[in-house]
């Protein structure tokens, strides 16, 4: 019980992570960036940089909150069932397109919002 209850902890405050981050760049008044390095563009570069700054403090958000409920639900199947290869296997792809969907949402929003030079 006390393992199971250290990594919701540890879980919820990954996700927290995230969540605060999503909400930070949601109120942000310059132009964010989503990925460590990438350099943010400018505001004579996007067409409209609070719909930037909110469509990936949302999507942060989201993540934050589906990373969460994927954690809880692998430490759930965890401890209900026997395979664990599979369940680890499953728990990765789960984490992986999680990531694809907020690398996906990321390249929408610049094809949609960066002006084209």
């Amino acid at each position: 019980m006390a393992g199971t209850i250290i990594y919701l902890v540890i879980s919820s405050l990954v996700s927290l992570i995230f969540i605060v981050l999503g909400v930070n760049q949601f109120r942000s008044k310059v132009p964010v960036a989503l990925n460590t390095g990438e350099v943010p563009p400018r505001e004579d570069e996007l067409t409209d940089m609070s719909e930037w700054n909110h469509k990936h403090g949302r999507n942060l958000i989201i993540y934050g909150c589906a990373l969460f409920v994927t954690m809880s639900v692998f430490m759930y199947f965890l401890e209900k069932f026997d395979n664990t290869v599979f369940q680890m296997v499953v728990f990765l792809i789960v984490i992986f397109a999680e990531i694809a969907w907020l690398e996906i949402q990321h390249s929408l929003l610049k094809k949609k919002l960066i002006k084209k030079t």
